[in-house]
């Protein structure tokens, strides 16, 4: 059971991984990027390191959701001030 969990969880994690390296859009980038983190910290929970795993999850996707807010607060502002020029 726990190889299958481990090749299940490797499988999502590359393809995550792979997808916020290629995708063009910021967004689906950052959110790629956190579901990344997300499998890495299965890994940690699969491997028995629980504390790991969660200061995984709420350290890197706080910073990945914050990454998130800032481009859309930037996209936002830039598009404002072009449509006022």
């Amino acid at each position: 059971m726990n190889s299958v969990a481990f090749i299940v969880i490797a499988i999502f994690t590359l393809a995550a991984g792979l997808a916020a390296a290629t995708l063009q859009k910021l967004m689906h980038a950052a959110l790629s990027f956190a579901v990344t983190f997300v499998g890495i910290a299965a890994f940690f929970f699969l491997l028995g390191a629980e504390f790991v795993g969660l200061v995984q999850v709420f350290v890197y996707i706080g910073v990945t959701s914050k990454k998130i807010a800032a481009s859309t607060g930037v996209a936002l502002s830039s598009r404002l001030l072009c449509s006022a020029v």
